[in-house]
């Protein structure tokens, strides 16, 4: 929801039985997550809440006993059990709380942590990546995992906890109102009505204002990403070198300004029609001093009914309050919905086994070995985009040869790699393995199938080791074979730098860890591949990992892989020509189609694009030269 698109302010009531379905749900769901806790935190929350729940009633029934013994001026002795009452529900109250605000907070961690796996889970689990790039899907992960702005925490778990504050304030109200009802029935209703009122105008508001930050999602992870920027290290030096940090702190505020000032405008116009429960709250508190107080003036009411009475009263009036529990289970309710949602649309899809497809027919298989891949006229685009990337591509990999793409930046080189791994499904028209539409094979077994280094690699925060045998998990710790990866990617002096070996942790923060510099990490990167490839890969892809060298060592260092990784495809993607002018075939990529193909000589003497292209970066060097 856009910002000027702000739903309307709500009425104060709502008593629609949908509505009313709707709460009880909700609160039924946060019931069921709290068994998330374990039963030995739910058996302790569960006490903490009665001991709570018990001790308004017996406050209000100790002091009326106390002031029956001072007004029948008993001694010491009949003291006792009424102070005892008293004490006890004082003692009741305050460990309760704060035994509940122990435990809710170690049930909160639980019931949270499963959530954030649970998004996790919902991030990964579809087979293709087309929701990472979704609006949507970053919206519903926002809402699911918010800590808040400021002072708000909206999690699933504090709405758990929260609603077992609430049911435990509910039955101490409802117990003080039976305390009442003994001397006045209509009086005991009225109160309990009264505050549960305010209670439901005040929730409706606080609803409204939720739901209100809700759509507001987009406009704050923009101001997120401003925070960020300011804040962080990676602009840290262009934003001081260009002097930007006015332009950077501006810009921030504008992006939170763009939902705040609408926010706090709806939440001063939600103050300004407090008259209502400001009226309903002094009649109550009117009728609960007066009704007593004259009923014991004309002596129908004993003064220790009279303090029963007040104090019981007191207590149904705590229900009226918004505590910061109410605002929590408000929140956070926000929060189960989001994950609800989530799974709904990107949840775990059925499993799939080497048996059947998505369709539910038999799934296609593949011969072992290089495979022969065919783009069909394959179209596709971005949700975010405003143009088809690949439109009408049609090209063949043929198996065992060495491919270079080339093409101008946006040209869909990446976007190939992408369809060529199913992570994306065309829009039109099909990719085929071996002539088997790549739809129908088993999008994991595929990519087990593939070693694909991107420009922007994950530098994982692990060992040396992991960083290298995690592209073939399934191999067995072989080091042998790990360090002959390093070997073939020219990495062997990151071991000898090193006393620790491959147990060498490759992050700064851990105490005895370090970082690479851009070229290690690309080596790194490669040897993972070439793992993979000795480990059962027959399609290997380097989508310009070597960024970092300069043209004589990239072109070196492609001659050393392809010579490394034996009798398999591979795929090269480069911006430097000169580096794989010696691949069996180079194709030009140009609006999202096959412009030009064929070997280097082919091409230069087709005197197109490709042509064009490496004279101009031939002249360019030999100029620096």
């Amino acid at each position: 929801m856009a910002v000027e698109d702000a739903a309307q302010p709500p009425a104060l009531l709502d008593f629609r039985v949908s509505a009313l379905v709707a709460t009880a749900a909700e609160r039924i769901r946060l019931a069921r997550l709290l068994a998330l806790a374990g039963p030995g935190l739910v058996t302790g929350i569960i006490a903490a809440g009665v001991a709570m729940a018990t001790s308004a009633p017996l406050t209000a029934l100790g002091t009326g006993a106390v002031v029956e013994s001072v007004v029948a001026g008993g001694g010491i002795a009949q003291m006792v059990v009424p102070l005892a009452m008293v004490a006890g529900g004082v003692l009741l109250r305050h460990l309760g709380e704060s035994l509940l605000e122990l435990l809710n907070w170690l049930a909160t961690r639980r019931i949270d942590s499963a959530a954030r796996s649970r998004v996790r889970t919902t991030a990964l689990s579809p087979a293709f990546i087309d929701h990472l790039a979704d609006p949507r899907f970053a919206a519903e992960v926002t809402r699911a995992s918010d800590q808040g702005e400021t002072w708000r925490l909206r999690s699933p778990g504090t709405a758990a906890t929260g609603q077992v504050v609430l049911l435990a304030r509910l039955v101490s109200a409802v117990g003080a109102a039976v305390v009442v009802a003994a001397y006045f029935p209509w009086l005991a209703v009225g109160l309990l009505a009264g505050s549960l009122l305010i209670r439901a105008i005040t929730r409706r508001q606080w609803i409204y204002l939720e739901r209100l930050v809700d759509g507001f999602a987009d406009a704050q992870r923009r101001a997120e990403y401003w925070t960020e920027l300011a804040a962080g290290p990676a602009a840290a030096k262009e934003i001081r070198l260009f002097g930007l940090a006015p332009w950077v702190v501006g810009r921030r505020r504008e992006a939170h300004s763009a939902w705040a000032t609408l926010y706090s405008t709806e939440v001063r116009g939600i103050l300004r029609r407090q008259w209502v429960t400001i009226l309903i709250a002094a009649g109550a508190s009117l009728a609960a001093l007066l009704i007593p107080g004259l009923a014991a003036l004309d002596g129908r009411l004993s003064p220790s009914g009279l303090a029963e009475c007040l104090a019981a009263a007191w207590a149904i009036f705590s229900i009226s309050f918004m505590g910061v529990e109410a605002l929590n289970v408000e929140y956070g309710v926000g929060a189960v919905h989001a994950l609800d949602r989530l799974a709904a649309r990107y949840g775990t899809p059925a499993p799939r086994t080497s048996a059947t497809d998505t369709a539910g027919a038999t799934a296609a298989t593949v011969e072992p070995g290089p495979p022969r891949v065919g783009f069909e006229q394959v179209r596709f685009g971005y949700p975010t985009g405003d143009r088809l990337v690949l439109d009408g591509l049609d090209l063949d990999i043929h198996p065992g040869e060495v491919l270079a793409i080339v093409g101008l930046n946006g040209a869909g080189k990446t976007t190939l790699i992408k369809l060529l791994a199913s992570l994306h499904r065309p829009q039109s028209g099909r990719v085929t393995v071996d002539g088997v539409d790549i739809a129908r094979l088993d999008p994991v077994a595929w990519r087990r199938r593939m070693a694909v280094v991107f420009q922007d690699f994950v530098h994982y925060p692990s060992t040396l080791r992991d960083n290298i045998r995690m592209s073939a998990p399934e191999a067995s710790a072989d080091d042998e074979a790990i360090m002959a990866a390093l070997e073939a990617a020219g990495a062997r002096e990151i071991i000898e730098r090193h006393g620790e070996g491959l147990d060498t942790p490759l992050w700064r923060a851990d105490a005895g860890g370090t970082d690479l510099s851009g070229g290690q990490w690309q080596k790194i990167a490669i040897a993972r591949a070439i793992f993979a490839v000795r480990h059962g890969r027959t399609v290997l892809v380097l989508d310009e990992p070597t960024a970092h060298l300069d043209v004589a060592a990239e072109a070196e260092f492609y001659r050393q892989v392809v010579a490394a990784v034996g009798d398999v495809s591979v795929v090269l993607i480069s911006h430097r020509l000169s580096t794989i002018r010696d691949a069996d075939r180079i194709v030009v990529l140009s609006d999202g189609r096959v412009a030009e193909a064929g070997s280097h000589e082919e091409l230069m003497h087709l005197n197109g694009t490709y042509a064009r292209l490496f004279r101009l970066q031939a002249d360019r060097f030999a100029g620096v030269s």
